[in-house]
C-alpha cells in the first residue's frame, strides 16, 4: 500500500474512533484541542491504530502525537521498515 493509501486508512480509523466525518480529518487535525478528546480518548485511538495496522507506537511517544501528521509519519515509517 502506498503512503497515500496508508494515510487515508489512518485518517479513516481516526474518524471512526472519534465519531467524526473522515473528510474533516487532515494532517493538521489536532487530537485533543479541536476534537474535544481527552488524553485517554487519544490513547484509545492510538491502541486501535496499533491493532488494526499491526504496528507498535511506544507509549512514551504518545505525548508527541498532537496532530494526525505525527501519527501518520510514525506508522508509515514502521510499515516501511517491516516491509523490507
Amino acid at each position: 500500500m502506498k503512503n497515500n493509501g496508508i494515510s487515508r486508512q489512518i485518517k479513516s480509523i481516526i474518524a471512526t474512533e472519534c465519531g467524526i466525518n473522515a473528510k474533516t480529518v487532515t494532517n493538521k487535525t489536532e487530537f485533543m484541542s479541536s476534537r474535544g478528546l481527552s488524553y485517554f480518548d487519544c490513547v484509545d485511538v492510538l491502541y486501535t491504530l496499533e491493532h488494526k495496522l499491526h504496528v507498535k507506537l511506544p507509549e512514551s511517544s504518545y505525548y508527541k502525537y498532537t496532530t494526525v501528521d505525527g501519527v501518520v509519519k510514525d506508522i508509515v515509517r514502521q510499515l516501511k521498515i517491516h516491509s523490507k
